[in-house]
């Protein structure tokens, strides 16, 4: 299936692996739509590729979400793909930080709530008489949680089995859908939200490889180089891998 002459919708499209996925496909003659928070950063994506068309959605609040779909059906926009990708992440010592409850719902909202929403909100609106598409970007972290990530990793769990669930209600569908384990990647997120000192991936080396495994008809992507040894530890050690995972995060995760 080759991504071109789709309106692809890309939630957290505006900065990271967002917007290098945003940038391939509209080089592939796609109407790209990006969201984010963030007008201005908005406005800096649509500044560098011309042809992007954004709305300003936050996806932790669900009025948002669904103004924007009330926007795109007004503008009769019927999207053919849907890219979750939108994610917030935090490093969290619950003995010797306080986090403010706003910020546990909006962290929590944002990484899974947003997600499920607004994939339900994609698939009312979408022709079921053509294929359509949703990629949902996963995380080592739904493998094996890392506990210094405590609501990363447990709303990156929830998305996991959501995706499960998806493919369970749709099977001979017109929906596909798609998991993504990324590696780790150098965005805001792990040089800014948090300071990961560990080898980074640029985000347009694997957004250009993530695009190419979709093309060719691949349900998962795992890009991680970590993935098959944790989902290993998972299934015979999971206690063992679970204090693995602590102690080697905590060596590159700056908290």
């Amino acid at each position: 299936m080759k991504l071109s002459n789709k309106t692809i919708l890309i939630t957290g499209g505006a900065t990271g692996i967002g917007f290098s996925i945003a940038k391939i496909l509209a080089s592939q003659n796609n109407n790209v739509i990006i969201t984010g928070r963030k007008l201005d950063k908005l406005k800096e994506a649509k500044d560098e590729v011309s042809s992007l068309e954004f709305f300003q959605c936050d996806i932790a609040n669900p009025d948002s979400i669904d103004a924007l779909f009330i926007q795109l059906a007004g503008k009769k926009i019927v999207l053919d793909v849907l890219f979750n990708n939108a994610g917030v992440i935090e490093t969290w010592d619950i003995l010797n930080k306080d986090l403010p409850s706003s910020e546990i719902f909006l962290k929590l909202n944002t990484n899974l709530a947003g997600q499920v929403a607004v994939t339900q909100r994609f698939i009312r609106q979408a022709n079921k008489k053509l294929q359509n598409v949703i990629v949902n970007m996963s995380s080592d972290a739904a493998i094996m949680p890392i506990p210094i990530l405590p609501l990363y990793s447990a709303s990156k769990a929830g998305f996991n089995v959501f995706t499960l669930n998806l493919r369970a209600q749709l099977p001979n569908s017109q929906f596909r859908v798609i998991e993504i384990y990324p590696p780790a990647t150098e965005t805001r997120m792990t040089t800014t939200d948090m300071v990961n000192t560990g080898t980074l991936v640029k985000p347009d080396v694997f957004a250009k490889k993530m695009v190419k495994s979709i093309e060719a008809g691949k349900n998962e992507y795992t890009a991680s180089p970590n993935a098959g040894l944790l989902r290993f530890l998972r299934r015979v050690a999971p206690k063992a891998g679970l204090k693995l995972v602590d102690k080697s995060s905590r060596k590159t995760i700056v908290h």
